[in-house]
């Protein structure tokens, strides 16, 4: 059985819900346990920045062409928030089961500073483009401090001590790794990367306005067809496409968590017209806005 197993399965017994699929807090800032005991297929979602484990059940994502899969052996880096498509495998005998490490940037900044340069992702002159999701193989240092971090769960103490510092190993043991850029490049700013990501940032900020390329190129400070070039290649999206998604997956999150009707929704996330919401809703998902709480169970898709 594999090392997280479990420590994620003695986790859920302390969980009261006898739903399906989930989420619940931890008791540690920033961590979140999940779970799913059925198969989704493949459908929409956003994850914010953050590092996403799984010690059972496993998932297969798809983003810009690229598809991977994380499990019991490899976790999933996300430097920027991303709209992909992913299907959850779990059973009601192996349930799917996880947690979520959201990343504060502010932290990672403060951490990645007392190691002046020692991280080995430093690079001189021009970096490269890079997607802000990657695959990381979990084993090692890296699966014990997760292992640490788990076992934390059950001792209102530990909680206090030892998950913080598990949760910071966890974070720098990322950024040891080549997979570490996609978090590490946000602390350099002046790479394309991290001005893509003050784009995105005013993107989650102000998804209702009518914001355009030639905006958020601004935000940027890149010209249109630089940032245009960056932004896709960091997203798998282009700007406005991105922009729709978001839309649609907030849109999404009002229907199913707090029961908002469908013309509620398409104002509150800056469609003019309700018809035209309905249309890219039901593209985009392949059902209608009505039929939202329909939708395949997503850990990712949790109420602000």
């Amino acid at each position: 059985m594999p090392k997280l197993a479990p420590l994620l399965q003695a986790f859920r017994r302390t969980v009261a819900s006898r739903e399906p699929s989930g989420v619940a807090e931890t008791g540690v800032p920033g961590v979140t346990f999940f779970w799913i005991d059925q198969e989704t297929p493949r459908s929409p979602l956003l994850y914010d920045t953050g590092i996403v484990i799984l010690g059972q059940g496993h998932k297969v994502g798809w983003l810009g062409g690229r598809t991977f899969r994380y499990d019991a052996d490899t976790c999933l880096v996300l430097g920027v928030p991303v709209p992909f498509e992913c299907a959850s495998h779990g059973t009601p005998d192996e349930p799917l089961l996880g947690v979520r490490l959201d990343v504060d940037v502010g932290a990672l900044h403060s951490l990645v500073a007392r190691f002046a340069g020692g991280l080995g992702l430093e690079a001189g002159g021009r970096v490269a483009l890079h997607s802000g999701v990657e695959p990381l193989h979990l084993d090692g240092p890296l699966l014990d401090a997760t292992a640490r971090l788990l076992a934390s769960l059950d001792d209102p103490l530990d909680r206090q001590v030892v998950a913080p510092a598990a949760v910071e190993e966890i974070l720098y043991r990322v950024l040891r790794t080549p997979q570490g850029r996609v978090l590490f490049h946000l602390t350099q700013h002046q790479t394309a990367y991290a001005q893509v990501a003050r784009a995105l940032e005013r993107i989650h900020d102000d998804f209702r306005a009518l914001l355009s390329v030639d905006d958020l190129a601004r935000v940027s400070g890149m010209g249109v067809s630089s940032f245009h070039r960056a932004f896709k290649e960091v997203t798998g999206e282009s700007p406005l496409q991105y922009l729709k998604k978001v839309r649609l997956l907030k849109a999404k999150a009002l229907l199913v968590f707090e029961g908002r009707g469908v013309e509620e929704a398409a104002y509150e996330v800056g469609y003019a017209s309700p018809s035209q919401f309905s249309r890219e809703f039901k593209r985009y998902f392949a059902v209608p806005p009505s039929e939202a709480r329909s939708l395949p169970y997503s850990d990712s898709l949790m109420p602000a």
